[in-house]
């Protein structure tokens, strides 16, 4: 008898530890959920052990939409870093035409002749083959001159439907301004505001840094 108790002891302890082994520690889910809670994307994750100095090279390739892959006309959503592109071109032909002016042109202003000819050669499918579109801080954005800070070594995307679409948008952003207005606007600082500002970067509170010309020998007052 005592031999029949005793065996039926050890069964009842050894079904008991079976069970506490099967089942999970009172606690676990929520140390579970927490975990699943503190999990990172590979992006933040790489994000948060950088080193002082350092960026995260991304080389996923951007992610654009059926419609913004096919269509031949430049993507709305990117209107804004378009007129941006625009602007910069503009802007440093005018400048580096300015910079060729004997120097007894005291004003440095160029002739309707010159202004003509930059103006015509802007939307030229060369002004914008320096341009990408990249994964850039989580979303698709166009890397080139215009946006010197985002010049990182990554994957990006250029050539297809891009040349297309650049010359159409700059053709149709321009086709309501004269040439001599265009350069008016360069000249008192205010061809950002002129082109982009009013139209599609009303978004922006200030303007870009590199798109915001002001040659320091023109006054405003004078210009418009």
């Amino acid at each position: 008898m005592k031999l029949y108790k005793a065996l039926l002891l050890g069964l009842v302890l050894w079904v008991s530890l079976v069970k506490c082994t099967e089942d999970p520690a009172v606690g676990d889910d929520d140390d579970d959920e927490d975990e699943e809670k503190e999990k990172l994307s590979p992006l933040e994750e790489a994000k948060k052990n950088l080193k002082p100095g350092e960026e995260v090279i991304s080389y996923k390739q951007p992610e654009l939409t059926p419609e913004e892959q096919l269509s031949h006309h430049f993507p709305k959503g990117y209107y804004c870093e378009a007129c941006q592109i625009v602007v910069h071109n503009m802007g440093t032909a005018f400048e580096a035409a300015e910079k060729k002016l004997p120097k007894k042109n005291k004003k440095r202003k160029l002739g309707d002749a010159d202004v003509i000819e930059i103006v015509e050669g802007i939307c030229g499918k060369n002004g914008f083959d320096k341009y990408s579109i990249q994964q850039y801080e989580g979303r698709v954005a166009f890397k080139g001159p215009a946006f010197p800070e985002r010049d990182l070594p990554g994957m990006s995307m250029g050539g297809g439907l891009w040349p297309a679409r650049y010359v159409n948008y700059c053709g149709n952003l321009l086709e309501d301004f004269e040439e001599d207005e265009l350069y008016a606007s360069y000249r008192s600082g205010r061809l950002f505001s002129k082109l982009c500002k009013s139209t599609h970067c009303k978004a922006l509170s200030e303007v870009p840094k590199n798109v915001d010309f002001k040659p320091s020998y023109s006054s405003p007052k004078t210009e418009l």
